[in-house]
This record gives C-alpha cells, structure tokens and sequence, in this order.
C-alpha cells in the first residue's frame, strides 16, 4: 500500500504539524515515505502485533491489534505462513500466534490524540480495515483529514470482510469523498483508497 499513497503524502505539506496514525505498519514503510516527503514534526502511533523492530521509528509504538470492540478483549492473532506482514485477526493458512490484546482506536486516539485534528490514518488490517473506521466515533472521525484503507475490488477474501463498493459507500455517509484510488494489477483484487473529509477540505 505504500508506495501508493505518495501522491496523497504530498498534499500534506501544506501542515506544519502532522499527527498520524499507521495501523498495520509492519516494517515500518509507511512511515520512511511519509520522513522522505515530510520529514520533521510527525507525531505518529504504530499500531501491530508482531514485532519487525521498528518500534523506536514511531512516536509510540503498540504491539496490538485495533478493533470495532466496546472493550480491550484477547483474540487469536494468525501469522501469514507467505509474508508476516499480511497477517490477521481472520484465519489464514499460517501459524495461530496465539491471543494478543485487542483495542477500540478510539481509546488509544483519546490517549494520545484528545483534540488536535489528525491529518492521516492509515489501515492495512488485513481485511478488518473498515471494521476499525466503523468503530470511530462521530468526534473523532470530524478531526480526521485522510483515511487511506485496503479492500478488495470484487470478492471478499474472508467472510467478514467488505468489498471496495461497500467500503465507498459507507465513507460517503460519514461525511468522506474517495479522493485516491490506486486498483493493483498484480492479481492480488486489492485497492489501496484515500478518502477525505468534506468538511475538512
């Protein structure tokens, strides 16, 4: 997803001040394009279970997973036997980690970021990306600039997981336009969507 969000990270210069939200941030990629774009006062919090080392990378850091739950819970966490860094809450053909601490994103953004507006979030949760935007409230979704998530562009590839249509759908009634999509053609059917608040923009 990365790569592809650069033509947004551009738009972000414009802000003297970033405070962003990288949830799956795995190897940390995210965050060296976002420094090679914009590269001084990002507050950042890194959201991901499995540790690759780059926590000192981030402003906090918390080996968690995020959820739309009322309440921290422990969930099995399954490890991607191809590329840990797609792993997942849903079931996959790799390893079964074991529980792992599960939190709502609102909880932690009360935390860390109680009032400032909070220029980009970015979710690569492999396939709950748009279960974590569906558990924001409507107060923090009003402080959020840019969401970027990955869906897939026709058949889900868990049961529980949303379709790009659905996932535009649903941002359209919370009050945030598709502003970027990058479709892959690598035979993956993941889009990696941008979208904007309209009454930030």
């Amino acid at each position: 997803m990365t790569s592809t969000l650069i033509p947004v990270l551009e738009e972000l210069k414009e802000f003297k001040k970033l405070n962003v939200i990288d949830v799956g941030s795995a190897r940390g990629s995210f965050m060296m394009e976002l420094r090679r774009v914009y590269d001084n006062n990002i507050f950042s919090i890194a959201i991901d279970p499995i540790d690759h080392g780059i926590g000192g990378e981030y402003s906090k850091f918390y080996n968690a997973c995020v959820d739309n739950v009322e309440k921290p819970i422990k969930v099995e966490f399954f490890k991607n036997s191809k590329d840990d860094q797609a792993s997942s809450l849903f079931s996959t053909e790799g390893e079964n980690m074991g529980e792992i601490d599960v939190f709502n994103l609102n909880d932690i953004i009360k935390d860390e970021i109680p009032t400032e507006t909070i220029h980009f979030i970015k979710i690569d949760a492999e396939g709950k990306d748009l279960h974590i935007v569906k558990s924001l409230k409507d107060d923090t979704l009003s402080r959020i600039v840019y969401i970027a998530i990955e869906c897939t562009q026709t058949s889900p590839r868990f049961e529980e997981e949303f379709g790009k249509g659905d996932c535009i759908d649903y941002f359209e009634s919370i009050g945030f336009d598709m502003h970027y999509c990058h479709d892959t053609n690598n035979g993956t059917n993941i889009s990696d969507v941008v979208f904007k608040n309209r009454s930030l923009s």
